[in-house]
């Protein structure tokens, strides 16, 4: 933690972008404008983190500082729920205390902890919608589950089918048909309360712009930045075509939909390309880390400075994060080779979380910080991985002695 706190209190850093847009909404929410932009009420971007830090400064007062510090005690809370889902998942204690180690040393994880963005809620979100999945059975702590996924969901759409591949692995490892029973009941009542989450928003979305808006009105230009005549992969805006949208707060439902048509048209035009693009995205999605030295870059007054040592440190980070991956891999073949030392079917969670991320990003563009929620269950089968090696490597060396000094 006090990596976190030194890089809040002496690196401080302004928001720009993404996290400028969050500060201000939420700052409008926390004084009774609402979820508003330049007066006109919006939907742009889902309302989750934006809502939960509205509540935030309208407590403990609109300062950057509060928003932090929020990050910070989910971060705390993240290094818990990772330490116990990888004991009950992996059971082993060191692939538990290794994965915590990893991930308070992780650098992009550190950095993320000063943004007032999304990732760090997420991510807290997913975990203990997970770890509640797992280890809890009581009602209700099940409606408290479906809860959780409910503003995560209302953070990133994406979230909305986590817990129907869960529910899926509960119905799948089911021997019983009345614990099948059980399992689908327990899906349906997740799903319920989701729905209460979610459906007051959509309503209030539909009432304002005269329409069905699910969650947000971002969709169609997501689609639009990632498809287009110059697109490479990455998420790209400097386009002709996606200028033709024409976005304006007070159109945006219209402008959505001509985003949304534009980039579907381009896609049908240009079968080929659009599938060229796909290793390209892939590639955005996964290749980099590191992504938050961009923000010290445009908010941090001191970057040019100290540039030398956040290159130094992105480069740190990008091995690190390369070592991660390595050994995430890794772990892919030790559990086909050791599949009694862990519990089935949550050991293959993150590995679907992963293959979900990707697939999203196939289709819309590859951004680094897209992988961001799924780097605690990389670290996990990581750290799995790393302890399998070492104690495969040990007991070999101790079978070879106690040969030798038997043959003695």
């Amino acid at each position: 933690m006090a990596l976190r706190v030194a890089l809040i209190f002496f690196v401080p850093v302004e928001m720009t972008s993404d996290a400028s847009w969050y500060f201000n909404r939420a700052v409008g929410i926390a004084s009774g404008g609402g979820y508003s932009e330049a007066g006109y009420p919006t939907a742009y971007w889902p309302v989750g983190y934006p809502g939960f830090l509205g509540i935030l400064f309208y407590l403990f007062g609109q300062n950057l500082l509060v928003g932090q510090i929020a990050n910070l005690v989910m971060a705390a809370l993240s290094f818990f729920l990772q330490l116990e889902l990888t004991r009950r998942i992996f059971r082993s204690e060191a692939a538990a205390r290794l994965g915590v180690l990893l991930l308070t040393l992780y650098p992009n994880h550190v950095a993320y902890t000063s943004f007032i963005l999304t990732e760090v809620y997420f991510t807290f979100l997913l975990l203990l919608g997970v770890y509640l999945y797992i280890t809890r059975s009581r009602w209700l702590w099940i409606w408290v589950c479906g809860i959780i996924f409910g503003l995560a969901a209302l953070t990133k759409p994406q979230a909305v089918f986590l817990p129907g591949l869960l529910v899926l692995f509960h119905v799948f490892s089911a021997e019983r048909k009345d614990r099948l029973r059980q399992h689908l009941i327990k899906g349906f009542a997740i799903y319920l309360a989701m729905a209460m989450v979610l459906v007051p928003w959509a309503v209030r979305n539909t009432m304002i712009f005269g329409e069905l808006v699910l969650i947000s009105t971002n969709g169609g230009a997501t689609l639009l930045t990632g498809n287009h005549p110059t697109a490479s992969g990455g998420y790209e805006e400097n386009d002709p075509l996606v200028a033709q949208r024409n976005f304006s707060v007070q159109d945006q439902v219209e402008s959505d939909r001509r985003a949304k048509k534009l980039a579907t048209d381009w896609i049908r035009e240009n079968p080929v390309r659009f599938v060229e693009l796909i290793p390209l995205k892939i590639w955005h999605l996964w290749s980099r880390n590191g992504e938050a030295e961009w923000a010290y870059q445009a908010g941090y007054r001191y970057y040019e400075q100290y540039s030398g040592a956040f290159r130094t440190m992105r480069w740190i980070n990008q091995i690190f994060y390369a070592l991660l991956l390595v050994g995430s891999f890794a772990a892919a073949f030790l559990l086909i080779r050791h599949p009694d030392k862990v519990a089935w079917p949550w050991v293959l969670v993150g590995y679907c979380l992963m293959i979900y991320l990707t697939l999203i990003s196939v289709v819309f563009s590859g951004q680094p910080r897209f992988h961001f929620p799924a780097m605690p269950w990389a670290i996990m089968y990581a750290a799995w991985a790393a302890v399998m090696i070492t104690v495969n490597q040990t007991r070999e060396r101790y079978d070879a002695y106690v040969s030798r000094t038997s043959d003695f």
